[in-house]
């Protein structure tokens, strides 16, 4: 499947663009040199899947002819590619995947660079309930098991990751001790619990699906507003005893943006090249490969989902800070 999907990307990638490059002025002008794709998270997880499967439709939607070059750039929860992202020059020829939540938690708790609330929002792709899983293997049948153990082994892809602080919250709601076994992407993270390094890890449903339905892991709970029709028998967090706000708190939203101060004209290019690039019937045959589904916004209502998103926040600031505040 995946290497379905790199076999599309490379027939659109060239060489890696850097950010900068001459000025836009007008739209009839872009874009006329590679965009590049900038991934904050190493290659194997579902930031980089996704960008890789939309680069290529999103080159084939533009008005000139242009490469689509996916860039990763791993580190601090992809804190390291929004930095990056929000000081690029803003001419459309750098944009970015990023994850909402881990970001929002980010900006929330430490100094950064980045501001998401000024990023030129140009669509969200998805939305990815969160979901807990133990290894098929594990003696434990549901989160409210863990409330016995002293030391519960979290398997995450950083302290700053969506899904640590989605952990980190529902632990904190539960009054569980734990401590954090890092890694560098979402594979690794999810092999852990596996191989029973850990005792649990907290993900997207498109990530861990496959490990899922294989046999290889098993669900605990669903972060949604009613049960997964999949999955009927795994409940949601507030049929468990957590407050009905942790249902959606922490779900994982997948967003491409720009730099901001994006001049308008280029913005609605690319906008529109990635909603005929979502629209694609391609895209979707590419897309029902993996087990991935969209849901998207536009641009605006993408930036009003941010920003409603970055005051829902303050209700786990506490958490999120503590969580932050410790050593990777």
């Amino acid at each position: 499947m995946l290497a379905f999907v790199l076999g599309l990307t490379l027939v659109t990638a060239g060489c890696g663009a850097s950010p900068g490059g001459g000025d836009v002025s007008a739209s009839s002008n872009f874009p006329n040199k590679d965009i590049e794709f900038v991934v904050g998270y190493a290659p194997g997880g579902g930031y980089s899947d996704w960008a890789q499967a939309i680069a290529p439709f999103i080159k084939k939607h533009l008005p000139k002819q242009a490469n689509v070059v996916v860039r990763h750039m791993e580190g601090a929860g992809s804190a390291i590619a929004a930095n990056y992202m929000q000081k690029a020059k803003p001419d459309g020829y750098t944009i970015g995947i990023y994850n909402l939540g881990g970001l929002a938690g980010t900006q929330l708790a430490r100094k950064v660079e980045f501001e998401l609330s000024k990023v030129t929002w140009l669509a969200r792709l998805s939305q990815d309930p969160a979901i807990a899983t133990v290894s098929a293997k594990s003696p434990y049948k549901s989160l409210q098991d863990f409330a016995s153990k002293d030391n519960v082994k979290v398997s995450t892809k950083g302290l700053a990751a969506n899904a640590t602080l989605t952990g980190a919250a529902t632990f904190a709601e539960m009054g569980v001790k734990w401590t954090p076994l890092n890694h560098d992407g979402t594979s690794e993270s999810i092999l852990s619990v596996i191989r029973g390094d850990a005792d649990i890890t907290w993900g997207s449903i498109d990530s861990q699906k496959q490990y899922i339905d294989s046999g290889d892991l098993r669900m605990l709970m669903y972060y949604g507003p009613e049960r997964h029709p999949d999955y009927p028998d795994v409940p949601i967090p507030s049929e468990s005893g957590l407050p009905a706000e942790m249902n959606e708190a922490f779900n994982t939203h997948r967003l491409i943006g720009a730099p901001p101060g994006l001049p308008d004209d280029v913005r609605a290019i690319l906008e529109e090249a990635i909603k005929k690039a979502i629209d694609d019937p391609e895209f979707h045959e590419v897309l029902k490969k993996m087990d991935f589904t969209t849901s998207y916004l536009n641009g605006a209502d993408t930036a009003n989902m941010v920003n409603n998103a970055l005051k829902g926040y303050e209700t786990y600031k506490d958490v999120v800070t503590e969580l932050l505040g410790k050593k990777e």
